[in-house]
Formats: structure tokens, sequence, C-alpha cells
């Protein structure tokens, strides 16, 4: 089904009302929203300025997927990319007495792809700006309740931006019957383990490809909105863009909440998940069976143990600190002039003095009387941060981007390799690297292979790229998420970051963060050669090679969905 008439415009008129500047303070990142897109900073610092239908089929495109990552359409009959490890608990769900997290998955037909219950896709299809009408005394959950009754058939979320500077409704269409088409193994997919995690060079095959049906059992018809395949992928230096839905980031929190962070809430966190993986790792050895049913679990907990000590790396970084407290300063010198320090000013301090009496609490209270004692101090915490983030937009409007929220974002950047322990990482892996690294390690856990992958590696081409480095701007959520090129064209699939990018839940800051992504000449090169899955790679690749269709103009379809209502401004 066509949905390119829900947004059309609503994006020409938001796009014509954005604030277009040159980015103000590139320390708070590249999450740009789609309803204000800095169409001038693109033009300014790329010489490419998206059109409105540009936009428009790039946020129809884009999926979140599940409860915590990001997808996208790569065909017209509602095939969907997204990360093996975002795919992974729904694999385990459905495999039975089979193993596909370890052997790996490929449908073949339509007939044989595989239902995976509990899951559903969301497609972003409008946003309205309500932060007017809040400001004003309504209230915003009767706002969605309201567009909740008048279109019933789409799922309206309340999205808070600025920590309080800006109210949003966004409205998702949602796709329920997904089924599963091809995977990989799993040692491919998360190749390298726990060492090579959050690092690069890397080599991780870490895709799955599911499917979207309709009401009437049918492949999704999405002929109108999906991204095109380029095998060949991007160049270094090349423009690309990522979309997707980050989950949360910390950029406009204080200096203060930074340093009670750095030295006590991650060291505590970090103590408790090395507690939890002992525990699980052993109940692993117990049995196979027990190995397999803890496997998704341990890796998750492996994934959370080093996001977190990234982020506390990041903290302890003099060069983020320091960009953090030049930051800070700077917003306050621009409150003063323009007068309006008195009114936010004391946020600060007020958040600064809740850190104190969070660790005073710490050393004198136990037990309930602790999380009860937390919990009042987070509720006022709360209060100063949505004036601080009132703060913020007041001073630079949405020429700033705001936290993520687990919403549908554009970020810009290049692909680009970074200096690193005292050499260069490349922009690009190969195949060459994998079967490296392998025998490097001797074929030993977590750098062995599957057989097949040893079997074939005479027929496979090695100056195959596998990975690449961009400069992106992306956090947690954003796995799975498409990065394209100005055509939009899949280029690569993010499933990382290096370790130096964790930082920037705080800070953003491109010197050496770097987001990590399969190349799609990997994904060909497996399909054909490994898994016997070229229908699928001809899917791929046969649309991109069709014509484009022109943009629509808005209007009703057979959906019986009706256009969102244009931005409020």
């Amino acid at each position: 089904m066509n949905l390119s008439f829900l947004t059309r415009g609503l994006i020409l008129s938001a796009l014509a009302c954005a604030t277009l500047q040159a980015q103000e303070r590139k320390d708070l990142g590249r999450m740009w929203t789609f309803e204000n897109a800095p169409l001038a900073w693109f033009d300014k610092e790329y010489d490419f300025k998206p059109s409105p239908e540009w936009m428009q089929h790039a946020m129809l495109s884009s999926l979140r997927f599940g409860r915590g990552c990001s997808a996208s359409f790569v065909s017209p009959q509602g095939l969907i990319m997204t990360n093996h490890h975002c795919a992974r608990d729904n694999i385990a769900e459905v495999q039975g007495e089979n193993d596909w997290l370890k052997d790996g998955f490929y449908a073949g037909s339509l007939e044989a792809e595989v239902k995976l219950p509990n899951l559903t896709v969301q497609q972003l299809v409008g946003t309205r700006d309500i932060t007017e009408e809040v400001r004003k005394g309504a209230k915003a959950e009767d706002l969605v309740k309201e567009m909740g009754e008048k279109q019933p058939e789409l799922t309206h979320q309340l999205v808070t931006l600025y920590q309080g500077g800006m109210f949003q409704v966004y409205s998702y269409r949602i796709w329920d019957d997904i089924r599963l088409v091809c995977a990989p193994h799993g040692q491919v997919a998360h190749f390298g383990g726990d060492p090579d995690n959050f690092c690069y060079p890397r080599w991780g095959l870490d895709f799955t490809f599911c499917r979207a049906y309709g009401k009437d059992g049918k492949p999704a018809d999405t002929s109108g909105h999906f991204f095109r395949w380029r095998t060949e992928g991007a160049a270094e230096g090349d423009l690309v863009f990522v979309t997707g839905n980050p989950g949360r980031t910390g950029r406009l929190q204080t200096l203060a909440q930074c340093e009670y962070l750095r030295d006590h809430f991650y060291p505590q966190q970090l103590e408790r998940v090395h507690q939890m993986l002992d525990q699980l790792n052993a109940q692993a050895k117990e049995s196979a069976a027990k190995e397999k049913e803890l496997r998704a679990r341990i890796l998750s907990v492996e994934n959370t143990r080093k996001a977190f000590q990234g982020y506390l790396d990041g903290l302890k970084n003099p060069r983020i600190m320091a960009i953090k407290k030049a930051a800070e300063e700077a917003v306050h010198a621009a409150l003063r002039e323009k007068g309006l320090f008195e009114k936010f000013g004391k946020a600060w301090d007020e958040v600064a003095r809740l850190q104190q009496e969070k660790v005073a609490a710490a050393k004198g209270l136990q037990g309930d009387g602790l999380r009860n004692k937390m919990m009042e101090l987070q509720a006022e915490e709360r209060k100063q941060q949505q004036l601080i983030g009132e703060a913020f937009f007041a001073v630079y409007g949405t020429s700033i981007p705001p936290d993520a929220t687990f919403s549908l974002r554009l970020s810009d950047g290049i692909v680009k390799g970074y200096r690193f322990n005292g050499t260069v990482a490349p922009a690009f892996t190969s195949l060459w690297g994998l079967f490296g690294r392998n025998s490097e390690f001797a074929n030993v856990h977590p750098f062995d292979l599957p057989q097949a992958w040893l079997d074939k590696r005479g027929e496979l081409n090695l100056d195959t790229k596998f990975n690449f480095v961009a400069t992106c701007d992306i956090i947690g959520g954003n796995s799975g998420s498409p990065m394209i090129d100005k055509e939009q064209r899949v280029v690569g699939l993010i499933f990382d970051g290096n370790i130096e990018m964790l930082g920037n839940n705080y800070v953003f800051d491109d010197e050496v963060a770097r987001t990590v992504s399969v190349h799609p000449e990997i994904i060909i090169e497996s399909m054909r050669k490994i898994y016997g899955a070229g229908k699928l790679a001809d899917e791929l690749e046969n649309a991109a090679a069709a014509t484009k269709p022109a943009a629509e103009p808005a209007k009703q379809d057979d959906s019986g969905l009706v256009p969102i209502k244009k931005q409020a401004k």
C-alpha cells in the first residue's frame, strides 16, 4: 500500500518553516528530527539540500523494529532489513528443535517464511507539533487521545523533546505480521564476540531480513517507499545519512550529572552486571541445552557490560568533559545575553545539589529507605531537567537536535577512517580480514568460523568489503538503521559503534568516534555463495535497478487512512 499521501503536505509545511541555519552547537550532535531538519546546514556543509519529497521518502522507508531497534523497507514486497542481534530473541522463540541462531536460516520461498509472534514494526507516517497548545493549557494526553479517536487505525505517541521544550505527537502505522526470511550463522553475525564488540576494525555479518505481510496474508506492497540497494556501497569521503531511532542520550545533562554518573552510577552498575554475567555463564556450563537457552541472554548482558564501560570511559576522558564544560558555559552566556539567566540559571545549581544528596543518601540509607529517597530526588531532578531543556530551546531553538527519544532521526556524516593506537583504522575492512583474524586466533572461539565458511573460502571473493565506518551520530536504538547515500540507496547497515563513540552519549565529538556498518557487498556475497539465497539477493538488486517512481501528490487511496494534520507553527 502506498502511504505517500499521508505526509507530503506535512513535510512540505514543516520543512518550509524549519529553522534553516548552520549547526550552532556541534557538541549537541546530529540526531535531527525530520520535522526540523537543518536543510541550510546540509547545503552549506555538503552542497546538498534534500527536497521535501526526499525527506518524505526517507521517513516512510524507515522503521522501528520491536522494542529497541531500527529497520527499513528494502524492496517493493515488504522486505525488511535489520540486525541479527535485533531479531535474535525472535528467532530463538520460533526455532524449536532447530538451532537457527547457530546455523542460520533461509526460507527460500514465501511459503517457508516463518511468522515471528509478538513482534511489530512501526512506520512513522506523520507528526504534529502541539507545543503551543500545551503552553496554552491543553493537556498533551488529551490531544493524543483526540487524535486516536479521529484516526484509530494509527497508533499515536506523545514525544517530548528538549526535555519539555517541545511536544510532538508521532503517528505510526503498525505492521504486526512479520516473517523471518534470512539470518546468517550466529557466530558470523557476532564474529569476535565480546572482545571485538564496540571495536574496529571489525568483521561482523550482523544482518537479518524479515518481511511484512498485509491483512490479506500477502507480502505488503511497499513499492511506494523503500530504500534501493547499492551493492558497491559508498566511497571514502562520501556523504551518507542514517535514518533510525536512537534510544536515549544525555547531551542536555549537566556537568554535575556527568560527574555523578562517572564517580558513582556506572561503577555501581558495572559491578552488578559483572555479577549477573558470572551467574549466567556458570548456569550455561551445566549443559548444552542450558547454553542454548541462555545464549541470547548472555550476549545481551555482555553488550550491556561493554556499553556501560564505554560510557564510563567516555566520562573519564578529559576531552569529553572539557567539551561538556565549554557547552555549559556557552549556554549560560547565551542565557545572560538574552536576559534569561535569572529564569533558568538556578536549575543547574539545583541539579548539582541533588547529585550531592544522592551520594549522601547512598552512604546513610539502605533498602526501602534508600529506594524511596532516590525516587524523591529523581522526581525533583526531572523538574529541573525540564527547565534546563526549556533553557536550551529558548536559546538555540531547533538549530540544535533534541536528545534521543527512540523516535525517528536523520543523521549526516562522512565515510572516513580515523587515527587510533598509534596507527590508522581504515575506512573499510575486507573478507581477507575475516579469515586472517580467524587464522591468527587458530579458529578458537569467539574467532571461530562455521564449517560452511571454511569450506567455501576458495569460492569467495576475498576483496569483498565487509564492515566500514562513518562519522554519523548514533547510539543504542540505532541498531538495524540503514545507511543511505544522497540518492537514498542502501550503502550500509548500522550494527555497532567503536568504543570511542560511547562517550558521545553526553557530548558529540567525531574526531575518532565512528559508526560501524555491514557493507552491502558482503551481504550479497554471503547470500549467493554461502546461504544459497540468490533469489533474495536478486530481490534486492533487481529492485535497485527498477525505475524510482515520481513523487505523488497528496491524495486519498483505498486504505481508508486520512492525511495527518499539518504542523502547527
